[in-house]
């Protein structure tokens, strides 16, 4: 899906810094663009998601501006398939709230519309901001987040220019406010503005420029990939929860061996996981050699649990511990090796409990399903997980059929736990007759 941004039958290119700088209550900053450009571009309704489709028109129906936006936008002028659709609006969250039964507004800090359809299937509608001005008398917290502007404001508020492109149903035009259409032709992944200057206003930036770079093979604009390296240390003043939630998105990318490669090379492992860092220096091997596994098996379509990726980043350096310890202390050493990898970031109990069964489970696996006894772990919880886990460690050793084994014994474990399907007899119930009068 080529686009001819040089043909003018098909482009309509307009500077309009005028009315764009009239937007604003203060000038914008000098290093964004102020050029808007529209494309005519007709994307076929088979590749959007129906329901964000749907819920576009309706805003449109109601006299708001409505459009695609992001990630869905990008991928598919990339001839790649959309995950996320997501829509932007001049509408208020409560003018949303108010057309969509299925509405949930969430967040404090930024307030947005959460559309609910089945399969858990949310399209998340956010309303154009702008950045707060002089003017403006912030007294509540996260006042700043909530400040509604115009449709230039929102676009230049964003991280990169490629994640800034907006999709017009109605008219089938790409609106484009940063330039991202040129970058997206080029490959080029950059920060709107002075990357010095966007990247410490969130440092988390850097984790998705990587996931970003990586994941669709883009080329990073060199003073990003300078303000990546300059500004690595910043992630440490990041919520960690926000942390945590950014590294098992690179864990799931389906590129998590180049992610983690990426991150240490500019320097953000030492940053999130210094203890881990050390570690992966005195290896002579590819300390990521189980995530490849598992960008290999998640292109197959099979996904893997947060408990088997986060134990494949951790078990390389955890394999001494439980190839050559004995007795019931190995299980303690297991934890307190999973808590010092990690450190800083924290992830939950549930989390790290889980990762150290699976890993503690790992030499028992290794006799294969010979007794009753070693077949007892089927029955618990995280016997997938801990099965996914041998199927990925046993990469190295050629020759090991034991996974398929396990998953039999697995299946008859499964069938033996379902009751038979009994079929019902539906008997006419006989009319009760009316009590006396």
């Amino acid at each position: 899906m080529e686009i001819n941004l040089n043909d003018t039958s098909q482009t309509i290119s307009e500077t309009k810094d005028q009315i764009f700088l009239e937007s604003f209550t203060d000038p914008p900053p000098s290093d964004v663009s102020t050029s808007l450009q529209t494309v005519k571009h007709h994307i076929p309704l088979s590749v959007l998601d129906s329901d964000a489709v749907k819920a576009v028109r309706r805003l449109n129906r109601f006299g708001f501006d409505a459009y695609l936006v992001g990630g869905c936008v990008r991928d598919i002028l990339l001839e790649l398939d959309p995950k996320d659709f997501d829509v932007v609006t001049s509408a208020r969250p409560t003018d949303v709230r108010r057309l969509f039964r299925n509405c949930r507004l969430i967040g404090r800090r930024f307030r947005l519309a959460h559309l609910l359809f089945r399969d858990r299937k949310v399209i998340e509608v956010a309303t154009f901001r702008r950045a707060p001005t002089k003017q403006d008398k912030l007294i509540e917290q996260h006042a700043a987040e909530n400040l509604f502007g115009s449709q230039a404001d929102d676009a230049i508020r964003r991280d990169f220019t490629i994640n800034a492109i907006m999709y017009d149903i109605e008219h089938k035009e790409i609106v484009d406010w940063v330039h991202g259409l040129e970058d997206i032709k080029a490959r080029i992944l950059r920060t709107i503005g002075d990357p010095n200057r966007r990247l410490p206003e969130d440092p988390v930036r850097i984790i998705r420029a990587v996931k970003f770079g990586v994941r669709l093979d883009l080329k990073f604009d060199p003073p990003l990939w300078e303000a990546m390296k300059l500004h690595a240390p910043l992630v440490k003043t990041c919520a960690t929860a926000r942390l945590v939630e950014e590294v098992f998105k690179l864990l799931r990318s389906g590129f998590a061996a180049r992610c983690l490669e990426l991150v240490n090379k500019i320097g953000l492992l030492e940053q999130l996981m210094p203890n881990l860092k050390k570690f992966t220096d005195q290896f002579a091997i590819n300390p990521w050699i189980f995530l490849q596994k598992i960008d290999d098996i998640g292109k197959s379509g099979r996904p893997m649990s947060d408990s088997v990726l986060l134990a494949a980043m951790l078990y390389t350096p955890c394999e001494e511990i439980i190839s050559n310890s004995d007795g019931d202390d190995v299980s303690a050493k297991i934890e307190d090796a999973l808590k010092h990898l990690v450190h800083p970031l924290t992830f939950t109990r549930r989390h790290l409990a889980q990762v150290r069964q699976i890993m503690l489970i790992q030499r028992h696996l290794q006799s294969g399903p010979k007794t009753r006894r070693s077949k007892r772990f089927l029955d618990r919880d995280y016997a997938v997980d801990a099965i996914d886990l041998y199927e990925i460690i046993s990469t190295q050793r050629p020759g090991d059929n034991l996974v398929n084994q396990w998953r039999k014994e697995l299946s008859k474990r499964y069938r033996a736990a379902t009751p038979p399907y009994k079929k019902r007899n539906h008997h006419r119930r006989r009319k009760q007759p009316s009590p006396p009068q």
